[in-house]
């Protein structure tokens, strides 16, 4: 009952700080962050395992996983996206109202830019800190019949080390995230992107962007990882579609009346809160360019309704040069 969650934002990658933003989320914690041998040698004894030579080959705290508590809320975006997708800084969009947009266009070229935080957990009883902390993926799940959205996040860290929660800090202002208020546009170019809605036919939908961030391990002074690098940029995005005829005239650019041709389509995800003061209002908008790889028709149904249950795989385009890119409009003005 006692935990907390809490972060702060580091100036360096792997040098830890103090937490200055507790986080509405859980964490699981990773199994073990030391990978321990215990030399397996001919001693003359039926125990092979030498404990007086045991050591500890690597440090790593991976397979953590952060989740909101009960529920996502637009002010945790920012973060993870910084973490898993590339850095970024917002931009006040109305002088004064503290409406801020964040935008995460996937580094398609150039040199990676990840944020990296040192995460505290604890109850009081015992505490622990993990430093160089990024996301390997962020999943976005929703489901409009219920208003439940919800976001989870894979992580890793350099270790976990005993220590005390920094104190007094602020339960943070939330707005969460309804996702009864999710809207779907599906388009012909990136360009056009979020133009024509497809009006009356989301139920749910699953989405995980995977944004390639991972430790690399190289010769050094330390058994933790040295440094990090960004791979490549995948998602993958599962919907869930009351059929109707603009649902099964989309259906044709998977499967076309005639040949085998596949089609690009450009698929915007928005889901809008409140006004921020007098400016723009809180929003999530995840944005991918891909096939529909998979089409489920006549996939369940819902009280009589008939559903589709569709995957888009996210790919390259080359006339937007663009896959993957996630916004979010809220009163966060920095990480």
């Amino acid at each position: 009952m006692l935990t907390k969650v809490q972060y702060g934002l580091e100036g360096t990658h792997g040098d830890a700080v103090a937490a200055d933003t507790m986080l509405l989320c859980r964490v699981g914690m990773a199994e073990s962050d030391r990978e321990i041998q215990i030399p397996q040698v001919d001693m003359g004894v039926r125990t092979p395992g030498l404990l007086a030579a045991a050591i500890v080959r690597k440090l790593i705290a991976d397979g953590m996983t952060l989740e909101d508590a009960d529920g996502a809320y637009f002010e945790l975006f920012p973060l993870l996206f910084s973490l898993g997708i590339v850095t970024e800084t917002a931009t006040e969009q109305n002088s004064e109202e503290g409406d801020y947009l964040w935008d995460f266009p996937a580094p398609q070229t150039g040199a990676e830019t990840l944020d990296s935080m040192t995460l505290e957990v604890g109850d009081g009883t015992q505490d622990y800190e993990i430093e160089y902390v990024q996301a390997r993926s962020i999943r976005i799940t929703g489901d409009c019949i219920s208003g439940e959205c919800h976001v989870s996040a894979d992580l890793y860290g350099r270790q976990v080390t005993l220590t005390t929660l920094t104190a007094s800090l602020d339960v943070p202002t939330a707005e969460m995230v309804n996702s009864k208020l999710a809207r779907l546009y599906i388009d012909d170019t990136w360009a056009a992107v979020g133009t024509n809605e497809v009006a009356a036919a989301l139920i749910n939908f699953d989405i995980l962007i995977n944004g390639g961030a991972h430790p690399k391990f190289q010769g050094a002074a330390n058994r933790y990882f040295t440094s990090h690098g960004q791979g490549a940029i995948t998602a993958e995005a599962t919907f869930t579609l009351e059929r109707n005829a603009a649902v099964a005239a989309e259906e044709l650019n998977y499967r076309p009346a005639s040949g085998f041709a596949q089609t690009e389509r450009f698929v915007e995800l928005k889901i809008a809160g409140t006004q921020i003061g007098e400016g723009d209002v809180q929003s999530l908008v995840i944005n991918l360019a891909g096939l529909w790889t998979a089409w489920n028709s006549l996939g369940g149904e819902e009280e009589g309704d008939t559903l589709d249950v569709v995957t888009l795989t996210a790919g390259y385009d080359t006339t937007g040069e663009q896959a993957v890119q996630a916004q979010v409009t809220t009163t966060v003005a920095a990480i």
